[in-house]
């Protein structure tokens, strides 16, 4: 298909003011997600400007007063080929100059295509062999291992030829139940299940197999505190801003993405989390994820999310203004490290995560804090900048009948 000849549907932001004297600007993806919603609100509050886009009209960054232009895109995910040559038209018509690559299915295309893309923009993410091995949740212990950062126990399998009942059950002989099951590739904690014996075991294996090749196999780590450790490198590999969070609430209850979360120090988390990506050369954003194992009350790694985390409104309020330091450094501008923020301030993901957290908690009326809380600011919900949250409602109305949508919140 030529370029020219693709005709998409685009709108003016609802809220936003489009400048014709400006000739530069920043492509976010991904519109829908309250991450690239605070990317938008940073570059928008320096006077960049910024450009939203998803696979549809209504999501809450195209609301939001900071967005100049919010552009209907394919999807990423069904249509790969076609979202490159949408990308590729849509950068060189709104004179872009930085490409945002927000989630999983646009940073894949960003990753893979950098070469080609980086002839027409800017744009801030690692090499393919760095992307790999973070993305890759098997790839990841290995790298922890090599650079003796703690870890979860891990079996990796090659299922090529299908699950080897005998294999599996030889291998995993010395390992105490229950036992968790990862995708190598995923994010949300979609696809991770527990198993408690070897019946389970197997069928679960099978089962993720299908649509998750090659699962890995780890030791159970019981419940603890949760820290994401947010970092920023430059191009020459250079760490330039970091950030902790931990996690107060999650949806799902335990193991999903933070619905509330709070800043806190950690020089051994810093330390730890410095330490793993200084194994791969690393361009852009990542959380790297760790769990405290209450059995020795070590710090475990649990991932690596190779891109901008949900809570990013969290650092922004504390000082540390992640998607504002990475445009600059996609510029190739020079700037001091950045490690000092506000402690102690808490943010919350109202829509949908903690609503989700709230109607599936039993325990829902003991929760700290509170869910009726107000003074806890949130990702999406703004009296400053009002209109995302229309956008977010209006979303919810043309997808809420439909099955997908539910399916892909609640089933993981």
């Amino acid at each position: 298909m030529r370029l020219g000849s693709m005709i998409f549907q685009e709108m003016k932001c609802i809220g936003g003011k489009m400048d014709n004297n400006r000739t530069t600007s920043v492509l976010c993806t991904n519109g829908i997600l309250s991450k690239t919603l605070a990317a938008v609100r940073s570059l928008g509050s320096h006077g960049i400007r910024t450009v939203a886009s998803e696979k549809n009209r209504f999501h809450p960054s195209g609301f939001s007063k900071h967005c100049a232009r919010s552009l209907i895109s394919p999807n990423p995910r069904k249509n790969p080929d076609l979202y490159l040559e949408w990308l590729v038209e849509t950068i060189h018509r709104e004179n872009c100059n930085v490409l945002f690559a927000m989630d999983d299915d646009t940073m894949d295309i960003a990753v893979n295509h950098r070469k080609e893309l980086e002839s027409i923009c800017r744009v801030p993410v690692p090499s393919k062999e760095s992307y790999i091995i973070a993305a890759d949740k098997g790839k990841t212990i290995q790298l922890a291992q090599k650079a003796n950062v703690p870890c979860p126990l891990t079996l990796e399998f090659d299922f090529q030829n299908g699950v080897n009942k005998a294999n599996l059950f030889l291998r995993t002989f010395h390992m105490q139940y229950p036992l968790v099951i990862k995708p190598r590739h995923s994010s949300g904690s979609r696809g991770i299940r527990f198993v408690h014996n070897r019946e389970q075991l197997l069928q679960t294996v099978k089962s993720i197999h299908l649509v998750y090749p090659n699962p890995i196999i780890q030791e159970y780590i019981p419940p603890g505190d949760k820290y994401d450790v947010c970092l920023c490198y430059d191009a020459n590999h250079q760490l330039k801003a970091s950030f902790i969070q931990k996690q107060i609430r999650n949806y799902p209850i335990g193991k999903g993405p933070s619905s509330v979360h709070e800043s806190v120090k950690s020089s051994e988390l810093l330390g730890y989390a410095v330490k793993l990506m200084e194994n791969i050369p690393w361009y852009g954003v990542a959380d790297i994820e760790f769990m405290i194992d209450p059995r020795d009350g070590q710090p475990k790694l649990m991932e690596i999310n190779p891109r901008f985390w949900s809570s990013v409104h969290l650092s922004v309020r504390c000082g540390v203004d992640f998607p504002w330091i990475l445009y600059q450094l996609a510029l190739g501008n020079d700037i001091d490290p950045i490690s000092d923020y506000v402690v102690g301030k808490r943010g919350r993901s109202l829509l949908p995560g903690d609503v989700l957290h709230f109607l599936s908690n039993p325990d829902r009326m003991q929760m700290d804090p509170k869910f009726w809380n107000t003074k806890i600011p949130d990702d999406i919900i703004s009296w400053e900048d009002p209109l995302p949250t229309v956008g977010f409602l209006l979303y919810a109305l043309r997808y809420g009948f439909n099955l997908n949508t539910w399916k892909f919140l609640i089933r993981r």
